[in-house]
């Protein structure tokens, strides 16, 4: 079950994002998504892709934001029922959703845009009649109801629609090498995984706290090949050159099953 989070200058469930203080979708107190109806989920009217993830980790609490772009596609009318699965290490204390939009020719939104709030319930897994948008539908995860009337504002404004989902969980403990690590949930969408355009990993702490960060699919197919990663604020001593050179996450060969693992070490 998902708990609302209040404390580390979070005034509501996930309102400490670095870049958006806006009211978050309650999710601590929503039964599980009753199965109404066995009929399937429809196909997608547009191919997503995972613009952006985002991890800001402090030595008391971690962020995972991810962004999925929706282009309109064929999309005409009516809303989306999304299925995302939790990431790990474990379930999030809360979870916030949001759409935003992407200006015509961006990649991926802006993150100081807080966009629109959208509705999240938590699910033991997923229903039929929803769709599934990142991880697997075996898996625990929420549901996010995105309305017509709001895809409809932005669509209608020329621009793209992305979906942003911010996870809050407690800071994962350092293993024997010093390094910390969550996963992040891929999607398929029309049989052909998503793609991911970027990785940030984000130091919480005043100080440059985070010194190295590194990314891979990890799953019973991935290749494991690094996969270039942001890190913000950049250390003041570079990091070792890996031995093999990271290749952007666009590049990268992905498989149904694969996940994204992110790691990072720290000061202490």
């Amino acid at each position: 079950m998902i708990r609302a989070f209040v404390g580390l200058g979070l005034t509501a469930t996930l309102v400490g994002h670095t870049h958006a203080k806006t009211s978050p979708a309650h999710v601590a107190s929503k039964p599980p998504l009753a199965h109404a109806s066995a009929r399937p989920a429809e196909p997608l009217p547009m191919l997503p892709s995972v613009a952006r993830v985002r991890v800001e980790a402090g030595r008391d609490r971690l962020m995972v934001l991810e962004e999925v772009n929706l282009p309109r596609g064929d999309w005409v009318s009516g809303g989306l029922d999304l299925y995302i699965a939790f990431g790990a290490p474990g379930v999030p204390i809360a979870v916030d959703a949001r759409l935003v939009a992407v200006a015509p020719g961006a990649s991926d939104s802006t993150l100081s845009d807080a966009g629109e709030p959208v509705a999240v319930e938590p699910s033991l897994r997923r229903s039929p009649p929803v769709r599934p948008l990142l991880g697997r539908p075996q898996m625990a995860g929420v549901v996010v109801h995105v309305k017509d009337a709001q895809l409809r504002r932005i669509y209608e404004s020329d621009r793209g629609a992305a979906l942003r989902i911010r996870s809050l969980l407690p800071a994962p403990a350092a293993d024997a090498s010093g390094a910390r690590d969550t996963v992040v949930r891929l999607g398929v969408a029309g049989g052909l995984p998503l793609t991911v355009g970027h990785i940030q990993v984000v130091s919480l702490e005043t100080e440059p706290w985070i010194t190295r960060a590194e990314a891979t699919l990890c799953g019973p197919e991935a290749d494991g090949w690094p996969l270039s990663v942001t890190l913000l604020p950049k250390p003041s001593q570079p990091a070792p050159a890996p031995s093999n050179p990271p290749i952007a996450p666009a590049a990268a060969l992905r498989h149904a099953s694969d996940d994204l693992c992110i790691r990072w070490w720290a000061t202490g």
